[in-house]
């Protein structure tokens, strides 16, 4: 076998020095023409907005994802009361008390301003003002820039379970939900299935 240096001085005295530096910059166009769709930045999922939409989702989008957020707890909290003993076949109902809260990043300015004032007969008058403004940042043309979510808040929860009507099993479903959702015993229904 012979050595690469020994090659590349062999090729370099039969082709000339000036073809290589030809052969291996078409080489390198090539390679950056095949490997521009694999470096370049992924592609947006989601199609762009049309001149005089509202880039906002909706309401009803956001309603739809309250909506499934919502499903979700209550088939997790079905799959885990019908894990317990005695608790048997359950179905549950969640409601809400509000959709949960955006707290969006303010710009706040703040200044305050003094006046003094003296008379000529030797009274003086102090005068203070202060100013706040606020307005609301925003990400793009009218999507604010949220810096906080707070989730949506329980009202209460109704439980109907097959071993509902024992006082034990009501007892243990009772305190697996107030653990869960932080919601006061008082607003968690326990009722036994048919």
């Amino acid at each position: 076998m012979i050595p690469l240096g020994k090659k590349l001085a062999e090729l370099k005295r039969k082709a000339g020095t000036k073809n290589i530096c030809l052969l291996l910059l078409a080489c390198g166009l090539l390679l950056l023409s095949f490997s521009s769709g694999i470096f370049s930045p992924e592609q947006e999922k989601e199609p762009k907005a049309a001149a005089g939409e509202p880039k906002a989702p909706s309401e009803s989008a956001v309603r739809e994802t309250e909506k499934t957020e919502l499903e979700l707890w209550e088939e997790k909290l079905k799959a885990l009361l019908s894990g317990v003993k005695g608790v048997g076949k359950t179905e549950v109902m969640i409601t809400l008390s509000d959709s949960g809260e955006k707290i969006v990043l303010k710009d706040v300015a703040s200044g305050t301003k003094s006046l003094n004032e003296a008379d000529g007969s030797g009274g003086t008058r102090v005068d203070l003002s202060s100013e706040k403004t606020e307005s609301t940042v925003f990400e793009s043309d009218s999507v604010p820039f949220v810096t906080q979510e707070l989730p949506a808040k329980v009202a209460g929860i109704l439980i109907v379970c097959e071993g509902g009507g024992r006082a034990d099993v009501a007892l243990s479903v009772v305190s697996a939900a107030e653990a869960l959702f932080g919601v006061p015993a008082h607003r968690i229904v326990v009722l036994e299935m048919k």
